[in-house]
């Protein structure tokens, strides 16, 4: 094979060699075995820039000729792999900021590395994932929409039992959040790793986002955090990428260690996301879900800076519209209490 040739000399890959490397992880002729030593050797090369941009026009175009467009989308989701065991603190965010108008398509999947995935914690809260088809008109009513990520890519489907053989982060935990089925407009994206921010950031600008952020929470999360400076990759209109730290304090919000933000199983979790939209939850899990609502109410255009962007998302659970942009999505109803 050509291409496990080049992976263990550590050659750069072209397109074409992406391709060849997505089809053979799920080429029915190949073994597991066989599968699991080319993701294997493919993890332990260090990817270029342009060969992530490579690999998530692959698994895009695998499925999707041309991706759909809606305007003004976002995502907001983080690459999993970090070990912290947090509340699924990206989903509660995509409450808030959908009730602040801004078009949320959140893609997500079941756990691979944690206790819960969006998917998982979806399922708990008997929200259904919706197909790319009916997501329009899902948008339309409702501002908010789930994607599951093996329903929008089945080829995953084949690929994620080769992932968890490895039981550690791979390239797919990074291009998952990269290749919603969207032509997005917006996106935040958490990532676990340092040496891939500005890899991600002009992947995005390459991939066409109008606006973007990619954030290294302080301390290792895939999401920004109460513990210190998060690391931010930012990219502007002009698709130029700026970098830049910052810190809870910056934003008025109280220092906290990341073990405040640990969650648990679906079951759990679902409490934590309940309690923060219906005002009772005033702790740190509150406070990181404000700071990324208001990363993502910027990059969405909708507050002039992060503070603003804050600002704003203590507003809307405040008053209790991201509690009613929860209660429209189809599960149980609950009163805002705070």
């Amino acid at each position: 094979m050509q291409l496990q040739t080049k992976l263990n000399q550590y050659k750069s890959l072209n397109q074409e060699d992406m391709n060849e490397f997505i089809s053979n992880l799920i080429n029915t002729t190949l073994t597991e075995t066989e599968k699991v030593k080319l993701l294997e050797t493919f993890s332990e090369k260090e990817i270029t820039q342009e060969e992530l941009t490579y690999i998530s026009k692959s698994l895009i175009h695998s499925m999707y000729e041309e991706q759909p467009v809606y305007p003004n989308s976002m995502c907001v989701c983080g690459t999993g792999g970090d070990k912290s065991n947090s509340f699924n603190i990206s989903t509660t965010v995509s409450f808030v900021v959908a009730s602040a108008g801004v078009p949320v398509i959140k893609h997500g999947n079941k756990s691979v590395t944690s206790a819960s995935g969006s998917t998982d914690l979806l399922n708990e809260m008997n929200i259904a994932t919706r197909t790319v088809a009916d997501t329009p008109i899902e948008l339309k009513t409702k501002g908010l929409v789930f994607l599951s990520a093996t329903e929008t890519y089945p080829i995953m489907k084949n690929i994620q039992p080769i992932r968890k053989q490895l039981n550690t982060p791979t390239i797919f935990n990074i291009t998952g959040p990269i290749i919603n089925p969207f032509n997005l407009d917006y996106q935040v994206m958490g990532v676990y790793e340092t040496s891939k921010l500005d890899k991600i950031a002009h992947t995005l600008a390459d991939l066409g986002r109008k606006k973007a952020i990619v954030v290294h929470g302080a301390n290792g999360m895939d999401e920004a955090t109460l513990s210190g400076d998060n690391i931010i990759y930012e990219v502007t209109e002009s698709g130029k990428v700026i970098n830049y730290t910052l810190n809870a304090s910056d934003v008025g919000l109280k220092f906290a260690d990341n073990d405040e933000l640990v969650g648990g199983n679906p079951k759990d979790n679902f409490e934590i996301t309940k309690n923060i939209l219906n005002g009772t939850d005033q702790s740190a899990k509150r406070d990181v879900v404000v700071l990324n609502a208001g990363i993502a109410l910027y990059v969405a255009e909708k507050a002039e800076n992060i503070k603003d962007g804050v600002e704003k998302a203590q507003f809307l659970i405040n008053e209790g519209k991201a509690l009613e942009q929860y209660n429209q999505m189809g599960g149980k109803t609950y009163d805002y209490i705070g």
